[in-house]
């Protein structure tokens, strides 16, 4: 807040993230800080302007895409452990006010930007998975596996587990995400807290869907994502009265059956 003050072409600090949402905060969570500014400034380009803010450990410079287009970020770890998200938006950008924010408290407002922000708030609304989406994911889970079992097959389990952490992230939690809200819960991004918010039977099954660096746990592990995939697959069919391709499905099972027992 001094520092912001102390800075004329900085305009206002806006905090986001977890603490601006009050959700699953602890000593941990990082402060996402964005830095409204106007002119031209060096944030984000260097380490320098960081000196009045604190001792720095590591840093990294990047950028993310929003709707309001490329945005410079800077990733910084104090050397107390403190941890900022710095992200570095112009000001004129509040002249077309565009989606972004979940939520987000505003720390510092030197020239009454404050309703122009508010603009930016995103209107939080669920829409269910529409029946192309959830074919096209079926279809790319059960595809993917076949490289799971040929790599478990020739005992490149480095890759095995890379293709499985990709699966589990592109084809399974979407899944899950989509029957917690199904069920009536509020998910977190990326997986973060799924015990909180995916039912009890579904969380007792995920340690086995983790492999060790054995060819046979990740045979296993195989096996029990696919009984996991399908029990969470059928129960969206189902509610959704969507038609799952069986033949395909069973074709597919008894494929990767054969190249683990060959």
């Amino acid at each position: 807040m001094a520092w912001g003050k102390s800075q004329p072409k900085v305009k206002a600090l806006v905090l986001e993230g977890s603490l601006a949402k009050q959700q699953d905060v602890d000593d941990l969570s990082d402060l996402d800080i964005n830095i409204w500014y106007d002119g031209d400034v060096h944030y984000g380009k260097n380490r320098d302007w960081l000196v009045e803010i604190g001792d720095v450990l590591i840093d990294t410079q990047l950028h993310m895409e929003t709707p309001a287009g490329n945005i410079a970020t800077q990733l910084v770890l104090f050397q107390n452990g403190v941890k900022v998200d710095f992200s570095f938006w112009p000001i004129s950008l509040l002249d077309n006010p565009f989606p972004y924010y979940e939520k987000l408290e505003i720390l510092l407002d030197k020239d009454q930007y404050a309703d122009k922000i508010q603009l930016c708030l995103l209107e939080k609304k669920w829409e269910p998975i529409t029946n192309a989406t959830f074919d096209q994911i079926v279809n790319e889970f059960w595809f993917e596996l076949h490289y799971v079992a040929k790599f478990i097959k020739r005992e490149d389990i480095w890759f095995v587990q890379d293709i499985q952490a990709g699966i589990r992230e592109n084809y399974l939690l979407p899944l899950l995400e989509e029957k917690a809200r199904i069920e009536g819960q509020e998910i977190s991004f990326s997986g973060r807290k799924i015990e909180k918010w995916t039912s009890k039977p579904i969380v007792s099954k995920f340690p086995a869907i983790f492999a060790d660096y054995t060819v046979a746990s990740n045979w296993q592990a195989m096996w029990e994502e696919i009984t996991l995939f399908e029990e969470v697959s059928h129960f969206i069919a189902s509610t959704y009265h969507f038609r799952l391709p069986t033949v395909k499905i069973e074709g597919m099972k008894a494929l990767l059956l054969k190249i683990q027992e060959d």
